[in-house]
């Protein structure tokens, strides 16, 4: 198998995982999950509404968004839960930061 259908394997992999566990991709630059293939795997992230919506500037109207402080200890418990459920599937997984995981690729148990 080569490198690129390697790369659709875990691709298609990493997205069925997820979606069993209740975490749907999302199109790029809206709210919810994104993959995103990578030379040693799949990057995995989380967006939220209040980051994927652009902010309108003038008199708020509506419902407020939470405060700052709250969204990176929402972002790091959806990251766990992500993480927990890729490896309970077998998968390696790799945190990259506050904001992506990356699922690398198995190595053959023979491989250096």
């Amino acid at each position: 198998m080569n490198d690129q259908d390697q790369g659709e394997v875990l691709l298609a992999r990493v997205r069925a995982v997820l979606s069993d566990a209740g975490f749907e991709e999302i199109a790029t630059g809206a709210e919810g999950v994104h993959l995103i293939r990578h030379a040693r795997g799949v990057m995995v992230g989380w967006m939220p509404e209040e980051l994927a919506q652009p902010r309108r500037r003038g008199p708020r109207r509506g419902r407020r968004p939470p405060a700052p402080a709250k969204l990176p200890g929402l972002r790091h418990a959806f990251g766990l839960a992500m993480a927990a459920a890729l490896r309970a599937a077998g998968l390696t997984v790799e945190a990259r930061g506050d904001e992506w995981l990356l699922v690398v690729f198995e190595r053959p148990a023979d491989a250096p």
